[in-house]
C-alpha cells in the first residue's frame, strides 16, 4: 500500500445542514478542489482561492489591449465600458466568491 494512502487513513465525520453541505461543495467547486481537500485547508487556517473564470482573461486581454493606446476620452469610455462589463459579469452576482477569498478567522 502507499505511504501517503497509508498516512491518510483517519477519517474526520461532521455534520453540517443540508444547505451547509452544498454551499461547501459549491466553494470547493470554484476553488478546483474536491470537498475534503476544502474543508481539510480551510480547517488548517488556509483560504483556497477561486479558480479564475475564462472571462476573466478575455477581459484582461481586452484591458491590456486598450491601455496600449493614447488616453483620449474615447479610450477612456471604452476602458469604463469595460470595466462595468467586468464588474457585472465576474464581481457583482458572485457574492460567495468574495467569501472565499477572507482569510479564515484564527481560532484557538
Amino acid at each position: 500500500m502507499n505511504t501517503t494512502l497509508k498516512a491518510k487513513t483517519r477519517r474526520l465525520e461532521i455534520r453540517v445542514t443540508p444547505e451547509n453541505k452544498k454551499k461547501i461543495e459549491r466553494y470547493a467547486s470554484k476553488c478546483g478542489l474536491t470537498t475534503t481537500e476544502y474543508v481539510t485547508k480551510r480547517a488548517l487556517g488556509f483560504a483556497p482561492r477561486t479558480v479564475l473564470p475564462d472571462a476573466f482573461f478575455t477581459f484582461y486581454a481586452k484591458l491590456c489591449e486598450i491601455c496600449n493606446y493614447e488616453m483620449t476620452p474615447e479610450t477612456e469610455a471604452k476602458l469604463l465600458t469595460l470595466i462595468d462589463e467586468i464588474h457585472s459579469e465576474i464581481l457583482s452576482p458572485k457574492k460567495e466568491v468574495n467569501e472565499l477569498l477572507l482569510p479564515q478567522d484564527s481560532g484557538p
